[in-house]
């Protein structure tokens, strides 16, 4: 009988903590609360409205507008014979033949071609740095160390490729490197690379090239060329695949000036095109991209008719950001194009957040954007990539929930350690920017994303409220006093947006309806006449839908809301669907988007135009997820 009794405790003792926690009192009535708050929701009128975005769809496919423009067969009688002439002339044309025939024999070519072009490169850069140092440049001038050490690489790379027997394409093929670059990253076929002939290349014309590029560059710097030869093999991937464009767009984000990143945009989107016009990519619409269609040229009107000349030039910028949603909903149509995607953004997101802990700890820290009486404590705020820590904070929230959502889904040991270490630098960068809108915003959106993957985070969170009273004394004072300094008036940047969002209500009074125009020169132009006394030199109106609503008028700022509420919509709709992996990708990206949604109830999220094409950028991930989904499961029927 004792024995009897021993093991019955060690049972008990053994069981789940889950199933002891769940016989507590007080925890099993959290979660049958829990339980019955989500029933309720689902259920309920509110989870109908969320769940309802492939009832709209379908409504909208067959109104008596769609079906009248499906009766006159447009695609079918005009734009496929047009389409079909265009793509036949381009496919047979002089110029693309020379080009397939040109890069046949450049991979068929010998490595050693291309390292006595590059040798020949460098010993007449060498001698034109010469002349330009010693003849044309005047004393005291300091040696350009970068050009010597380009130089000298050159060479060594050169003598390397010149002992080499074999082809460009073999010699790809061989590098598991450039394999995984290729066929991983940019996605070509490696059939491309199996299928060449030896072709012995023109040493003369190799050795020519070489004495022109070296020539060239007493204008151009050797790396410079280096880089725009690099750059011209990079438009040609592009243009090969168009979704390697939209992936270098979102790595190097972070860094590329604005205006390298519209050229980026619209090159992507003229090989899309092309790609599109040959049959080979196809452009769908649904709901979502209907309405962000019309908000985009809401804005070309707002920049058209702005009250300012120079309105614009930013106008042409935000279109051209803006192309890039469609870009990845018509683009990235496969999971493998998907993941490729998300871990670029990942990756990017890291490499900033590293850069931006280097900042905190090592190097130099912004103190312009803070208030030094009242937060004498924080020494400064990290900036990173970005030239406002605002602004840094919003790229950082939009990926977080991603790297979350990759943790969970992936089971790898090394994966997940991966992304906790990305999740843990980037949280610790998102801290040293000291945003408090962000902070904020990043709470609503992890919590919303706990609440969707499991109903137990309810029961946590209720419980949870117990012990919210003790955070000042687990939290730094830092912290906890910046985060408590939310709305409070005496803060100098509170009180100051304050004042400016009195100033913009009272534009609004005349400019509700039309608005005053795209940019910050149309606000600046009309801003001072309506602001309060010493408050007249705002560049924005720090609210996103103020300056929605005070720029495109109240029809932008309803059409915005409307494709802010109908993408929700779909992610709720995928959540009712099988895979799990997806659901968890599609929540994880609407909350990165509804977490900066709510920091631009206190900061205007888009004034930098960086952070505007990543808004559109993710937004396009969040609609491709549901797209992926669909069109898989569509083909896993057939």
């Amino acid at each position: 009988m004792n024995k009897v009794k021993k093991e019955s405790r060690q049972v008990r003792r053994m069981r789940p903590a889950k199933e002891m926690l769940a016989e507590s009192l007080i925890i099993s009535f959290l979660m049958r609360l829990a339980s019955a708050i989500y029933r309720k929701l689902g259920d309920g009128i509110i989870g109908g409205a969320f769940t309802a975005y492939d009832r709209e769809n379908e409504a909208l496919q067959s109104s008596a507008t769609a079906t009248c423009v499906k009766q006159l067969d447009l695609g079918g009688k005009v734009i496929y014979p047009i389409k079909h002439k265009i793509a036949k002339s381009f496919e047979n044309s002089f110029i693309l033949n020379k080009i397939r025939t040109l890069l046949a024999n450049m991979l068929s070519c010998q490595i050693k071609v291309y390292g006595l072009f590059l040798f020949s490169f460098a010993l007449y850069s060498a001698i034109v740095f010469i002349f330009k140092t010693f003849f044309f440049s005047a004393k005291g001038d300091a040696l350009d160390v970068g050009t010597i050490v380009t130089l000298v690489l050159m060479v060594i790379a050169s003598v390397g490729m010149i002992s080499s027997r074999y082809t460009l394409a073999e010699s790809l093929l061989g590098s598991s490197v450039s394999c995984f670059f290729l066929f991983e990253v940019v996605g070509l076929r490696r059939e491309a690379f199996e299928n060449t002939n030896g072709f012995e290349g023109k040493f003369n014309f190799a050795f020519i090239a070489g004495l022109v590029f070296g020539i060239a560059s007493y204008f151009v710097s050797p790396l410079m060329l280096l880089i725009g030869i690099v750059g011209v093999i990079a438009a040609y991937l592009v243009l090969i695949s168009p979704e390697f464009g939209v992936l270098a767009i979102i790595v190097l984000l972070p860094i590329a000036p604005t205006m390298g990143l519209v050229a980026a945009v619209l090159y992507t989107s003229v090989c899309y095109f092309l790609k599109l016009i040959c049959g080979k990519r196809s452009l769908n619409f649904d709901l979502l991209d209907g309405t962000v269609f019309i908000f985009m040229i809401l804005m070309i009107g707002g920049g058209l008719v702005a009250l300012s000349r120079d309105s614009f030039k930013p106008m042409l910028v935000y279109v051209a950001f803006m192309l890039g949603y469609f870009l990845v909903v018509n683009l990235i149509r496969s999971r493998k194009w998907m993941t490729r995607c998300i871990i670029g953004a990942i990756f990017s997101c890291t490499m900033v957040s590293l850069y931006g802990l280097y900042q905190n700890f090592f190097g130099q820290v912004e103190r312009t954007w803070q208030d030094s009486d009242m937060f004498s404590e924080i020494e400064g705020r990290v900036v990173s990539t970005f030239e406002n820590p605002n602004v840094l904070a919003e790229y950082l929230i939009m990926v977080l929930p991603l790297m979350l959502a990759v943790f969970i889904i992936k089971k790898t040991p090394m994966t997940r350690f991966l992304m906790f270490m990305s999740m843990a630098v980037t949280g610790g960068c998102l801290i040293y920017t000291w945003s408090r809108g962000a902070w904020l915003g990043f709470l609503i959106g992890i919590l919303l994303f706990m609440l969707i993957y499991s109903k137990n985070t309810l029961t946590v969170m209720l419980f949870g409220v117990l012990g919210v009273p003790f955070l000042p004394f687990i939290l730094p004072d830092s912290i906890t006093q910046r985060f408590l300094s939310i709305g409070n008036l005496g803060d100098s940047s509170t009180s100051y947006r304050v004042y400016i969002w009195k100033g913009v209500t009272n534009m609004l009074g005349d400019y509700f309806t039309t608005g005053i125009g795209i940019g910050n020169d149309s606000f600046r132009l009309v801003y001072p006449r309506y602001a309060l006394s010493g408050i007249e030199t705002a560049p924005h109106s720090h609210n996103l839908y103020l300056q929605i609503l005070v720029e495109i008028g109240i029809v932008g700022l309803i059409v915005f809301i409307a494709a802010m509420f109908f993408y929700v919509q779909s992610c709720f709709t995928l959540q009712a669907n099988e895979s799990r992996s997806s659901k968890l990708l599609s929540a994880a990206i609407m909350c990165g988007i509804l977490a900066v949604l709510a920091q631009g109830m206190t900061d205007y999220i888009w004034y930098n135009y960086r952070v505007f094409l990543m808004f559109w950028l993710v937004l396009g991930l969040g609609a491709a997820v549901r797209k992926v989904h669909v069109y898989t499961a569509e083909e896993a029927s057939y």
